[in-house]
């Protein structure tokens, strides 16, 4: 009997783990849709909110202010529309020993990981900077699914800006709606201005080689 039973055994496994599969990939279908969805409904729905926020504790998908980084957005918005550069204020900040975001989490005992930081820095640096000046989050306006997890624990692949989930007036703002449009504005014209010297600076190689 148990030499019979062992082959029917072996057969059944390619088609088990066929079903292990399928209903593995159902459920990351439905956790993925149900994220989808709680994002277009304008609830907070990561492990970590943008540096000068915290979640609501009576309602983790709410964000409410942190005052005490809240100011030091309000400070890079202010000096940015001064005329600093991103990297002026990020040796500023780093000069006065302000911790960056990744840091300031870290204090705080959250565990946190930062993908982007550069081997062990917890320094501000022009990326940093660059960051929070784009980011609608601090207009009030939940800023969302900017990458897409193909599985459940596969490797996530960023989304053009495009393609994120923006929902407006979800929580508190840091900065003005007139602010943050203001810098959106002066980022537009630099980053232009930047490309349009780039382009003569490659004329002129060009005419001299």
């Amino acid at each position: 009997l148990y030499l019979y039973y062992l082959p029917d055994t072996d057969m059944l496994l390619p088609m088990k783990n066929i079903f292990n599969t399928q209903y593995a990939r159902d459920i990351s279908d439905k956790v993925r849709s149900a994220i989808h969805t709680k994002q277009q409904r304008g609830e907070f729905v990561g492990a970590f909110p943008s540096y000068g926020y915290q979640k609501d504790p009576a309602n983790h998908s709410r964000l409410v202010i942190d005052p005490a980084a809240a100011q030091v957005v309000r400070r890079i918005f202010d000096l940015f529309e001064q005329g600093w550069g991103k990297i002026k204020i990020a040796r500023q900040l780093n000069a006065e020993g302000i911790p960056s975001p990744s840091e300031y989490k870290r204090i705080l005992g959250e565990r946190y990981h930062n993908g982007r930081k550069i081997g062990q820095t917890t320094y501000w640096t022009y990326a940093t900077i660059h960051r929070i000046l784009q980011n609608q989050m601090y207009a009030g306006n939940m800023e969302q699914g900017r990458n897409y997890r193909p599985t459940m624990h596969g490797k996530a692949v960023q989304l053009d800006r495009a393609n994120w989930t923006i929902v407006p007036d979800t929580h508190e703002a840091i900065i003005d709606r007139e602010t943050f449009d203001r810098v959106a504005r002066m980022l537009e014209g630099r980053t232009r201005s930047s490309g349009t010297l780039s382009r003569m600076c490659l004329l002129i190689f060009i005419s001299f080689s």
